[in-house]
């Protein structure tokens, strides 16, 4: 960390205590430009298979994109005082992408991508109803059988027992019954792999609509609710501090991508209409450098001429 001396500036958030207004404050947090935003790692989750080393310096390599513009630091890496926390987050959209990867599903931000997996999904949820009628069949068959089973033991045990010809057609009876349960079991087993497939389905495809501005209905999962939108990464200015979280992508570009999205929020700046823009709401582009119009929203918030 260098030596430069900081001033405080700015009340970024305020709390009513008994009538006291107290202020939060961000050390140079609202001049950017001026002052570099020191960030350092938050909480890390190494379910993602990411190292701490390689997701800090994919960190370097996205914040290397808006410096690189204007020949200026705008961000340093502080080990632990850093005001903006970054934090990888492992929940269920990671999750739901890492399921669909050991499947053999492959997950593109494009529309063709979304149409594979949508043809993917009408195919599975079809093949989950049939299977599940099927088992629910079988079950209620099985729960008949075994309940008339259950009354030949009893009546038998009420009467003094069976003969031996009937105790051996009730033990080959007990035996087919355990033989079905097993059965009905791995059935059971194999549907609630369906289910957890289908399921990641739903979280991809709800994050891909997203993504690619679809008009289309959200799907919904089986045996499962989820709360809120389904966001890859989101940047977080509240009264607990400053904070950029990361909760999903498929690969290092995606993650990339989504770094200098969230650090341009850091800096300062918003949304923009230019769907290849780094700054554009959705993480659909391919470019990894600054659009014109990113650079002039930069420049703009530097007060840089053109």
């Amino acid at each position: 960390m260098t030596s430069t001396n900081y001033r405080l500036i700015a009340i970024l958030a305020l709390f009513v205590f008994g009538g006291v207004v107290v202020a939060k404050v961000y050390p140079n947090y609202q001049k950017p430009c001026r002052h570099p935003i020191e960030y350092s790692l938050g909480s890390f989750d190494d379910s993602f298979k990411i190292s701490q080393s390689r997701f800090l310096q994919s960190i370097a390599e996205a914040e290397q994109v808006w410096e690189a513009a204007i020949n200026q630091q705008l961000f340093e890496y502080s080990s632990s005082q850093g005001e903006l926390k970054i934090n990888l987050v492992y929940d269920y959209r990671q999750e739901a992408t890492d399921k669909l990867k050991r499947l053999g599903y492959k997950i593109e931000t494009t529309q063709s991508s979304y149409n594979n997996l949508k043809a993917r999904y009408d195919t599975q949820t079809q093949s989950y109803s049939e299977k599940k009628t099927a088992l629910d069949l079988k079950v209620a068959q099985f729960e008949t059988r075994k309940q008339a089973y259950e009354d030949k033991v009893q009546y038998w045990n009420t009467h003094g027992g069976a003969s031996k010809q009937e105790t051996v057609r009730l033990n080959a009876e007990y035996q087919t019954l355990i033989a079905l349960a097993s059965q009905i079991n791995l059935e059971k087993d194999s549907l609630n792999s369906l289910v957890e497939e289908i399921n990641a389905l739903v979280n991809i495809l709800n994050s891909l609509a997203a993504q690619l501005n679809l008009n289309v209905s959200s799907y919904n999962t089986i045996g499962q609710s989820r709360g809120g939108e389904f966001e890859e990464g989101v940047y977080v200015k509240d009264s607990s501090g400053i904070s950029i979280n990361i909760y999903e992508f498929s690969d290092e570009k995606q993650l990339f991508r989504l770094l200098a999205h969230e650090l341009g929020h850091a800096l300062g700046l918003e949304h923009l209409d230019n769907p290849e823009a780094i700054m554009y709401r959705l993480n659909q582009g391919q470019n990894e450098k600054l659009t014109e119009d990113d650079l002039t929203e930069l420049k703009r918030l530097c007060r840089i001429s053109p």
